[in-house]
């Protein structure tokens, strides 16, 4: 992702100005917009009330889902490792992991996860809440993986324990396409048409068909 400046155009159209309002711990301040894979995606400089800051989208202060630089969570996780004795734990570890992804931008995994909108239901804010909807992973080598919906967000309905194969297959790019008596994953399809990965999954979510997805070429592309 790239910074672009303030918000301009389209991307910026019918939008409320957050500047100045407060979001749990956090006051608003200078918004940016950043070029996701596919749009601009708007995004505020926050200050915390603990004195950190926090770069966070403007979406997930809206709904609530980002409420501090990320002291609320560690806290959480703090007075909840003294309740239920189970920190350092592994099971602990992925419950901290899944909530930095999402929730902290200084994690190297938010730009895949809390700035692609994915969020953790305020439910699983708590461990012994998630340990309660999750348990312990059935056998070793298990992680949690989003399913159905791989672009959903962390919550009971949508994840599982998986297995390193389950969770290859449920990526967005092993979905398979059949299109003109054949039948390739999204990735290949991307693949043989030159498109960067991860266009296909977007048409379709957009409701695309997959002939549309699979034969356009990106407006950067086409010629007169």
């Amino acid at each position: 992702m790239s910074v672009k400046g303030a918000v301009t155009g389209r991307a910026a159209f019918n939008r409320k100005d957050l500047t100045g309002q407060r979001f749990g711990r956090l006051i608003a301040g200078e918004s940016v917009s950043v070029m996701g894979k596919t749009q601009q995606k708007l995004y505020y400089k926050c200050e915390c009330d603990c004195g950190g800051e926090a770069f966070a989208m403007a979406q997930s202060l809206r709904r609530g889902a980002t409420l501090s630089c990320g002291c609320l969570q560690r806290e959480r996780a703090s007075a909840a490792s003294k309740r239920h004795g189970m920190s350092h734990t592994s099971i602990h570890n992925t419950w901290m992991t899944m909530l930095q992804r999402c929730n902290d931008p200084k994690s190297d995994s938010f730009s895949r996860y809390g700035g692609r909108g994915i969020t953790v239901c305020e439910r699983w804010h708590t461990f012994e809440n998630f340990f309660e909807d999750m348990g312990l992973p059935p056998q070793k080598g298990m992680t949690l993986d989003r399913f159905p919906n791989n672009d959903g967000n962390y919550e009971p309905e949508n994840v599982r324990w998986a297995t390193a194969k389950e969770q290859a297959n449920n990526r967005r790019s092993s979905r398979l396409l059949e299109f003109n008596g054949e039948t390739l994953t999204v990735a290949e399809w991307e693949d043989r048409q030159g498109f960067r990965r991860g266009l296909i999954h977007t048409r379709l979510y957009m409701g695309w068909t997959p002939e549309r997805a699979i034969t356009q070429k990106p407006l950067f592309d086409q010629t007169d």
